[in-house]
């Protein structure tokens, strides 16, 4: 999956920057071919008239695939027939045997039950305090760019999200080998994120995905590691204030019971895997837009000093940088996270009127939304001031770089607050150009979506 689309030319005729984007399909494939482009980057599929038009159906293996790309079909799937779909079994088999039975992939009465537990641990003024860390590890990112050099800014964006997420969950490493527990969790990335051919083979859904070795041996690494954690928590009179504190001791309104440390074994690796690596893929994608746009980059620069200071991000800054914001939010309606998912039918609905069996799938192409042609304006442009008060989109069904419904993204809120602070900080202190000489950017769709082979900038001190 690491092989990457085509993308177009990021040059327009007078020399305009243009967003790399995909190249969509162009006429139909066999289901042999269709499979392999699946393997090897499943935007590979998208159809060209999915820009155009909101829904298009086809037979696959006896039943309908339907690719979905307008907002009142997404909203048909995602919120008003919500019960009547369940993530795909192809996602579920990639993702369950490292994220268990999570709120990622947990689906009826499981599902409700965390999501309505772990609901409070998302509320604003439970965040709040995890400003400052998220701003040390903006300014630690800063210093790791600060001489000027070529360097591959996705894997910085993603050591600095990461170690907002380790310290967030973790306030303390007592008994805790970082090195090693880094180590398993970036080969449990990379096992959710490689498909196989048998992936798509029609197998059974209770029939389980057969792990690697190596991932075998991370996954107890890093589950003997948080189980720990949990152990000596539960035996302190304190559990803490950091994230795994709260997980902790939060409840069910409803029922009054916590989660298990199961649940929270699980809920640890499903913020690692879904949070760190998305937020540090959206800040890149954010720093590649304003690279090339030299305008906006300084804008932003100048609302971070006027906002910022010289000092560190807090909390009470984040409502106050809207240009940073709508940059980011302009970054992930080009590039979403991710781009795409799927879901089943568990028995006959209908999407908008049109009738749906049990068993047929729906792909939410979330890319293809966001680029509608008859939803936005130069739709592959880079314009954040489409994100202006006055113009952003009215329908909430069309950006979804969180998902929506009653599913859609739990940790939108942290998200925001620590790309928002992150951003800020290292525009204002860092100055990033395109790389000389560079190759022009492609696009790969590994689970979320990213720059192939990385993203190498020029930067530079302010």
């Amino acid at each position: 999956m690491e092989k990457s689309l085509t993308a177009t030319s990021e040059t327009g005729l007078a020399g305009a920057f243009r967003p790399a984007r995909v190249t969509p399909l162009d006429r139909p494939t066999n289901l042999l071919k269709t499979g392999m482009m699946m393997r090897e980057n499943p935007l590979s599929i998208l159809p060209a008239p999915l820009f155009e038009h909101t829904i298009l159906t086809g037979p696959y293996l006896g039943r309908s695939v339907h690719h979905v790309s307008g907002p009142a079909e997404m909203k048909s799937i995602l919120q008003d027939n919500f019960e009547d779909w369940r993530k795909s079994p192809l996602i579920q088999r990639m993702l369950k045997p490292v994220l268990g039975d999570a709120i990622l992939t947990a689906h009826g009465e499981s599902w409700r039950r965390q999501r309505m537990t772990l609901q409070p641990a998302f509320l604003k003024r439970r965040l709040d305090p995890f400003a400052p860390i998220m701003a040390d590890a903006a300014a630690m990112a800063v210093e790791r760019l600060r001489t000027p050099q070529t360097p591959e800014i996705l894997s910085v964006m993603s050591d600095a999200t990461f170690a907002v997420i380790e310290r967030v969950l973790f306030s303390d490493v007592e008994g805790f080998d970082r090195a090693e527990v880094r180590a398993a969790i970036e080969v449990l990335l990379e096992e959710i994120g490689q498909m196989r051919l048998s992936d798509l083979a029609p197998v059974p859904e209770w029939m389980p995905r057969l792990m690697t070795a190596r991932a075998g041996r991370a996954r107890k690494v890093f589950r003997q590691a948080v189980e720990g954690q949990i152990a000596r928590r539960r035996a302190a009179s304190e559990p803490g204030t950091d994230l795994l504190g709260l997980l902790l001791t939060v409840r069910d309104e409803q029922t009054g019971e916590g989660l298990s440390d199961t649940d929270i074994r699980d809920s640890v690796m499903t913020f690692v895997a879904a949070g760190h690596e998305t937020t540090g893929i959206a800040l890149s994608w954010a720093l590649y837009l304003l690279a090339n746009q030299p305008a906006a980059q300084a804008r932003l620069r100048e609302e971070a000093r006027a906002v910022l200071g010289d000092g560190p991000a807090a909390a009470e800054h984040v409502g106050q940088l809207y240009f940073t914001r709508q940059v980011l939010e302009e970054a992930m309606r080009l590039y979403p996270p991710a781009p795409m998912v799927a879901r089943r039918a568990v028995r006959a609905t209908e999407i908008c009127g049109r009738p749906v069996r049990k068993g047929d799938v729906a792909l939410l192409a979330f890319y293809c939304l966001h680029r509608h042609t008859r939803l936005w304006d130069d739709p592959d442009g880079f314009d954040p001031d489409r994100w202006l008060r006055d113009r952003r989109p009215t329908d909430r069904y069309q950006f979804l770089a969180f998902g929506g419904g009653p599913r859609a993204c739990i940790g939108m809120g942290f998200a925001m607050m620590e790309a928002t602070i992150m951003l800020a900080t290292l525009v204002r202190d860092l100055e990033f150009a395109p790389a000389e000489g560079s190759a022009a950017v492609e696009l790969a769709m590994q689970v979320t979506l990213r720059p192939a082979g990385g993203l190498h900038l020029a930067v530079k001190p302010t």
